[in-house]
């Protein structure tokens, strides 16, 4: 390379060098707007780092799509290994300097250049089938992209494609120059054969011929990874830079879990109404989305035809970053501008969306944010939510009904209360369904016949058990979540309260995940748990007598299986009382009953039922019996069921009834 070309190269570097940091400085001053309060995000470092190289090197949440997975883990290593080789080739054209003066003639570096060349053919074929899959037969998820996005990742998978094509081209225009004499000697050298080719083509015979066509080709890499570098910041796939902080920084509690609002005496307003008022992750999340749609593809309230859109929700954030940035006078509105309230409220906090999403980004926060602000600040709520709220302040539960009659199921059933009896192993916390619902008062029922037969101690509240605070928490009521909170907490430090059992999956998230931010740490046991256990522990025994032919399919619960991890004890118990049958949206990715999120107190005005939709997919099996372990979810199944007219063939039971059926 003669002076002129160093020149002119040192130019474009230098350029592309100080583009690239430009840019990605301006983008970490969007994440600066951010003023609301985070909470530790570097603690744990190890599970951290542990999380960025499983999930984000080994792509280990691609895979739940294996086509997709295989193509994008191929199209990743591919483009960090030609990566490397491409500043090998760029070093040698710029000073003939090359990693073979490290590597020496022999064995390592035959390796190297194998895996270079191996590694630029794999990733190439998947960038082909990756354009060909956008154009002949994309996935419904990537259905609805923005133009600009589609076309964003065609420019991303064609400067890809061309840095692989071209690195393949310099390699074997360099073999047959005699520039890495090594090449030839390793097995299924692709690079070689491609280049020749393309030789043929043009007429390529003589070594000057050769050493022309790779100085070409060579400037043609040169311009294509520059250009790619220069480009990055500016696309949606600036994720290859984002994403690894944002797994670092992602949170290391239950998903499950509703960070504690801190109320300050002086603050105007409550919650999110503007992008100031966003935490600095919940900004990063917005940046980090690739709009790949898999949160989108899960979503129960997208699926039946709602507004809300999680990926939409997500690439709403960055939408009012940038408008607060580049219009900070007069920004649109956060909600009701950029965000409707109707996605807001559509939401089931079922984390179907958190599920799928690959790059830890969450959701579910930044929706209960926003509507914290609609129903603190700006009280504007559905109506019906007047009704909930008043009952869950005046009676302490969401039907209204008389809380000092919250011990009445459990008359003449030999049950203590705490303030009869505190000295127990459990506290048994029945929970509102447990406690007024006619259906669900059997479920608390079998439950405690359980645990008399495993002779378990245990107590109730009675009229001293208040609502837990998820109904509220997840309709933005912060204030009123957090009196019932500490209602509860100030009760079980009179009581001593140690160790809790429930058949409230939402109880169990609550008490297990969020009051531990007030100071309460207890042991919490959801009843398919503890059950489980005795039967496995032979300390309540099955009359086998008594089994019935069923066909069972177990619904599983968001709040127990994707929040908190329990997908096993329920089926166990399901499999015991019959013969289990799967729904094919199953375990993490199984289909939400449609109550979460306080949806249980809202009706479905738009699009179809969600229960519905998953009544139809458990009838769909065959079952004669969709077993629950959760009060919503009997419920919302129960109604399903109705809907389709089944009531006479299909049976609702908890996994309690199940067992205790069979004492």
């Amino acid at each position: 390379m003669n002076i002129v070309s160093h020149l002119f190269f040192t130019v474009l570097l230098i350029a592309t060098i100080y583009l690239f940091v430009k840019n990605v400085k301006k983008t970490w001053q969007k994440f600066k707007i951010g003023q609301g309060k985070e909470e530790n995000r570097s603690d744990q470092t190890d599970v951290r780092i542990k999380g960025v190289l499983v999930k984000g090197l080994l792509q280990g949440k691609m895979f739940k799509e294996k086509s997709a997975g295989i193509m994008h883990f191929c199209i990743f290593w591919g483009f960090v290994l030609v990566s490397i080789g491409s500043l090998d080739t760029i070093l040698y054209g710029i000073s003939g300097f090359s990693f073979k003066d490290i590597f020496g003639d022999g064995a390592l570096f035959s390796s190297y250049l194998f895996s270079q060349d191996f590694a630029n053919t794999v990733a190439l074929l998947a960038i082909i089938y990756a354009v060909s899959r956008r154009l002949f037969f994309p996935p419904p998820r990537l259905a609805g992209l923005a133009p600009a996005s589609k076309k964003d990742a065609y420019i991303v998978l064609s400067l890809i494609g061309a840095l692989l094509f071209t690195e393949l081209l310099v390699l074997g225009g360099k073999t047959a120059v005699g520039a890495e004499s090594a090449l030839p000697q390793a097995p299924l050298m692709v690079s070689t054969g491609v280049s020749q080719l393309f030789g043929r083509l043009f007429g390529i015979e003589s070594p000057d011929g050769w050493e022309g066509f790779t100085s070409v080709v060579w400037w043609l890499h040169s311009f294509v990874f520059l250009g790619f570098v220069t480009f990055l910041p500016y696309s949606k796939h600036q994720h290859l830079i984002w994403v690894w902080p944002n797994m670092f920084f992602r949170s290391l509690k239950s998903r499950g879990r509703i960070r504690t609002m801190e109320f300050d005496e002086n603050a105007e307003t409550f919650g999110v109404g503007k992008v100031s008022d966003f935490t600095w992750k919940q900004l990063l999340d917005g940046t980090t989305c690739v709009e790949c749609g898999r949160c989108t593809a899960q979503c129960p309230a997208f699926n039946t035809g709602k507004k809300l859109d999680p990926r939409l929700m997500i690439h709403h954030l960055k939408d009012a970053n940038n408008e607060a940035l580049l219009q900070p006078a007069e920004p649109r509105a956060l909600i009701g501008g950029i965000v409707s309230a109707e996605e807001l409220w559509a939401c089931t906090t079922c984390g179907a969306c958190m599920e799928a999403c690959p790059l830890e980004i969450e959701h579910i926060p930044a929706i209960i944010d926003m509507r914290r602000y609609l129903t603190l600040t700006a009280s504007e709520f559905p109506e019906l939510l007047n009704t909930t709220f008043a009952n869950l302040e005046n009676q302490s539960n969401p039907w209204g009904i008389d809380n000092n009659s919250r011990g009445d199921w459990a008359k003449g059933l030999d049950i203590p209360t705490m303030a009869q009896n505190k000295d127990v192993e459990y506290l048994f916390w029945v929970g509102c369904a447990g406690s007024f619902d006619d259906r669900y008062k059997k479920v608390s029922v079998a439950i405690a016949k359980i645990m008399k037969q495993a002779g378990i101690k245990f107590s109730i509240l009675g009229a001293e058990e208040k609502c837990n605070g998820d109904t509220a928490r997840r309709l933005g009521n912060e204030y009123l979540a957090q009196m019932q909170i500490q209602e509860n907490i100030e009760t079980f430090q009179r009581y001593q309260v140690k160790k809790v059992v429930t058949g409230c999956p939402h109880c169990f998230n609550t008490l297990k995940n969020e009051y531990p931010d007030l100071g309460c740490n207890l042991e919490v046991l959801h009843h398919s748990d503890l059950i489980n256990s005795l039967v496995q522990e032979n300390k309540i025994t099955l009359n086998k007598e008594t089994a019935q032919s069923l066909d069972i399919t177990y619904h599983d619960s968001c709040y127990l299986g994707r929040h908190n991890d329990i997908y096993d004890s329920p089926r166990t118990l399901a499999g015991a009382a019959g013969t289990l049958k799967e729904m094919p949206r199953s375990k993490q990715t199984g289909f939400c009953c449609g109550a979460g999120g306080g949806r249980m107190w809202l009706e479905e005005d738009e699009g179809t039922r969600v229960n519905e939709n998953r009544a139809k997919e458990a009838i769909e099996t065959g079952a004669n019996m969709i077993a629950t372990a959760c009060p919503f979810c009997m419920t919302m199944m129960n109604d399903g069921v109705k809907a389709h007219g089944k009531e006479k063939d299909v049976i609702v039971k908890d996994i309690a009834e199940l067992i205790a059926d069979k004492i």
